[in-house]
């Protein structure tokens, strides 16, 4: 039976009244209710003045990002005691401490590190609040310290490490390091530690580090690249690019010689001087970008080698953070690498240097729009780079070849991996003076109970391999164990130092030995694959 026209009129009222209420409880907040809605400040606060909304409160409002102070807000630092004048201020580990110091630049205190711990990765932290890159500004760490007998310091920013060179005598030096991706936005562990261990660590350890202040200021302007960006990554003259050369060796812009006849950054030599150019990049974390990876340009002299590195200018000489040693063919070249994960949300120097060897023929280097990508080739590893050797044909980074008889490449073929499918890192050499290395960094995971932290890897050493390859632990080449020959493929374990868990650490492969066994030629070459690296813990690896 139908309603009456009273019953409609009711039913018209009700729904009315409804709709009504709801609309009064949900005004301003696009239509839902008030419950549903986080208050926030009206009007919006500003990012390019350092706000941020304090909403803890019945009336919200703006307020500065953390790190501001003042009207208007002004960066004030966000470190308590950059000085090292409190011991409460900072959390200590494996022997690093806070001590008053008389002597230092500023004669208040130090974080020191005795020879046992730098040798044991003793670190100094203190954990800030860091505003985000939007709301903040670029930053520097501006740092003072002294590194003797030792590879160096580390600063830290959660998994983002630069590190920094030794220092010579008694000088002490003061560095300034760009803020990368990883140092913004909310809870950020700020470290001082070690760079690596020191050949002494294994019999007498020797050396110390003192650092007398560590403060987070404004940087320059034109310092510091946004995440995801290069530093005048066209080669435009506009600064971004620094130089450096011994004798009559050239660094510098010029005109006509970049891709499409546009500006290039070029080093020459003519004889054995030196020449070297670097600019900084920001690779972004891996929450902002997937993959990164790093593409350029460049031209070189036809058979002649230079070296590009990734990490931190520390002179003229030789690299210590090896990307790789390209050969020039007079031709114009476009070469990718998969970013490393120590690289993530870091801020390093990407450098090129001409040969260092004794050779006095000429040669020339034009590097040119220089940029970060993504690549899924790069896969999404955070703790170690392209585990099971997927990326190729993209180019082997850490890859140093002493002699011309050597060559590290991505193979795709699966029935040359070790698990049939994917990709596998090949090492070929064809004579036997051949000498090369390959390396990775590995961020060493924590020990599990008893067991302690270990990569494993498969290799594929043919029966014949004339030269000796091993795997070697570090900068200071430690602990080498010699692949086998033969039978195939074979499972491998390298215990890493369980003191460094959260840092990352240096592994290498070395093929040869100095001096070599002969000079003869090796025909066919000899191919030896690595695959598969796994970061996991073991009983055989101590724990603590």
């Amino acid at each position: 039976m139908a309603p009456d026209s009273t019953d409609r009129h009711e039913l018209d009222w009700l729904r009315c009244s409804v709709v009504c209420i709801l609309c009064l409880a949900g005004c301003g907040d696009g239509g839902g209710g008030a419950s549903d809605v986080e208050p926030t400040c009206r009007p919006a606060c500003s990012p390019t003045a350092h706000e941020v909304c304090d909403d803890d409160t019945e009336s919200p409002s703006c307020t500065c990002a953390p790190g501001y102070e003042g009207d208007p807000c002004t960066w004030a630092g966000v470190l308590e005691d950059p000085g090292f004048e409190d011991q409460e201020a900072w959390a200590t580990s494996r022997g690093a401490t806070v001590l008053p110091h008389e002597g230092a630049p500023t004669d208040d205190g130090i974080a020191f590190f005795a020879p046992s711990a730098a040798c044991n990765a003793g670190a100094v932290s203190q954990t800030v609040q860091m505003p985000s890159y939007e709301v903040g500004e670029p930053l520097v760490a501006q740092v003072t310290y002294r590194a003797r007998g030792l590879y160096g310091l580390s600063l830290g920013f959660n998994r983002a490490w630069t590190q920094l060179e030794p220092t010579s005598g008694d000088a002490w030096q003061t560095a300034r390091v760009c803020l990368g991706e990883a140092a913004y936005g909310g809870r950020v562990v700020v470290q001082l530690g070690p760079r690596e261990q020191h050949p002494s660590c294994f019999d007498q350890p020797e050396g110390e580090i003192q650092v007398d202040h560590l403060a987070i200021i404004s940087a320059d302007a034109g310092e510091c690249p946004a995440p995801g960006e290069v530093l005048n990554g066209a080669a435009e003259t506009d600064g971004g690019w620094k130089f450096e050369t011994t004798g009559a060796a050239n660094a510098g812009f010029t005109q006509g010689e970049g891709r499409e006849a546009t500006s290039g950054v070029r080093l020459a030599r003519e004889g054995n001087d030196r020449a070297a150019a670097w600019t900084k990049l920001s690779v972004p974390s891996a929450e902002s970008l997937q993959s990164p990876a790093l593409r350029f340009w460049w031209r070189g002299t036809s058979g002649r080698s230079f070296t590009v590195e990734l990490g931190r200018f520390e002179g003229i000489g030789d690299a210590h953070l090896r990307l790789d040693t390209v050969t020039g063919t007079g031709a114009e070249l476009n070469y990718l690498y998969c970013l490393p994960p120590w690289t993530h949300g870091n801020v390093v120097d990407l450098i090129f240097r001409t040969p260092g060897d004794s050779a006095r023929e000429p040669s020339e280097l034009v590097i040119d729009d220089v940029e970060i990508v993504s690549d899924e080739r790069c896969g999404t590893s955070t703790d170690v780079l392209d585990p099971g050797f997927d990326a190729g044909p993209t180019r082997v980074i850490g890859v140093t070849n002493f002699t011309p008889y050597t060559a590290a490449t991505l193979r795709t073929e699966p029935s040359l991996s070790q698990t049939g499918d994917g990709g596998v890192l090949q090492l070929l050499y064809s004579n036997e003076e051949a000498l090369m290395s390959v390396e990775t960094w590995v961020l060493v995971p924590d020990s599990s109970g008893d067991d302690g932290p270990v990569l494993g890897f498969w290799s594929n050493v043919p029966p014949g391999a004339e030269k000796p390859i091993r795997s070697v632990l570090g900068r200071a080449a430690m602990s080498p164990a010699e692949l086998a020959v033969g039978g195939g493929w074979r499972r491998n374990e390298v215990c890493l130092p369980p003191e460094w868990s959260g840092r990352w650490f240096r592994i290498q492969w070395r093929l040869g030995e100095i001096p070599p066994i002969g000079r003869a030629p090796i025909d066919p070459p000899i191919r030896i694959y690595i695959d598969d690296l796994e970061l996991t813990t073991s009983p055989a690896c101590r724990s603590e």
